[in-house]
């Protein structure tokens, strides 16, 4: 997993972890730096100035932020809840620009996101909220336009600032070294998977199938940005088999159990589709030219 941390921030967290004297919040901690790198500082901070009597509570605020942060929430639209006929067509339409969000646009590389699906999160429990709440159904429709509109600018601005900048984790300086480095990152990370034992193996054939397909890309097509797909492999590629080898026992259990979480989500079936159906309209485009 590539993490943008500095190594100022590394040095802080560090130095805090060293200090904190609560060896089973130290390896969780160890845990969430993966998932949310600031949340991991905050949490050593914390347990570095904590009495005995705030470590019991740190720890259960510990796990729980691990669970919130890898576990999205189920969008759950009843029909039979929504008594506002009018509302139907608005909540349709709320529902496909959601599933663009959390299926489709995630899967572009943003320079700046730290979080596996944070805005995905915000925008689910938001309609949750908004659907299932008391109140007057004047506000629900305002709400829920408010909602759909703010989802679709936010997937055109994370279009257009995937298209247009150059911007790259590896800081390439052309498109033809950037889709290189990418390939390499991505393939490296399927080979890793194929092999993990807590990979869904009923994906294994859908996972085969886009390794053939990105070989098939030729890094140097001046059309196309392999970094299209980074998002799908930043958010599920944060704990490796390798990175795990310096984890106590207690920790590498914790590991498997998040990773089959991961892989076995709905989330990582419908956005493998999609990557995968992306990446096949690409070779396409390629052949038909």
């Amino acid at each position: 997993m590539i993490r943008t941390e500095t190594q100022e921030e590394e040095l802080d967290f560090l130095y805090y972890w060293k200090i904190c004297n609560h060896s089973e919040i130290k390896d969780l901690t160890e845990i969430l730096r993966y998932i949310s790198f600031y949340d991991a500082i905050l949490t050593v901070r914390q347990c570095s100035e904590a009495t005995k009597e705030e470590f019991i509570q740190l720890e259960k605020q510990t796990k729980k932020k691990i669970f919130d942060l890898i576990v999205l929430p189920k969008l759950e639209i009843l029909e039979s809840e929504i008594t506002n006929e009018e509302l139907f067509p608005l909540v349709s339409e709320l529902k496909k620009e959601w599933e663009k969000t959390i299926y489709i646009f995630s899967n572009l590389y943003k320079s700046h996101e730290v979080l596996l699906l944070g805005k995905e999160r915000e925008y689910t429990l938001a309609i949750n909220r908004v659907l299932y709440s008391e109140m007057p159904e004047t506000r629900r429709k305002t709400l829920i336009l408010r909602l759909l509109q703010d989802m679709k600018q936010q997937n055109k601005n994370t279009y257009q600032l995937f298209y247009y900048s150059k911007q790259n984790p590896w800081s390439s300086a052309n498109l033809n070294e950037e889709n290189v480095e990418t390939k390499k990152f991505f393939l490296n990370l399927i080979g890793e998977w194929k092999l993990d034992p807590d990979f869904d193996p009923e994906k294994l054939s859908s996972l085969t199938e886009f390794q053939t397909c990105l070989e098939e890309i030729p890094n140097t097509n001046q059309k196309i940005r392999i970094l299209g797909f980074f998002g799908f492999f930043s958010d599920y590629g944060r704990f490796t088999t390798k990175g795990q080898t310096s984890f106590s026992q207690t920790n590498q259990t914790r590991v498997r159990f998040i990773k089959q979480t991961l892989f076995r989500s709905h989330h990582f079936q419908k956005r493998l589709e999609n990557v995968l159906i992306s990446c096949k309209n690409s070779v396409q485009s390629i052949k038909d030219l």
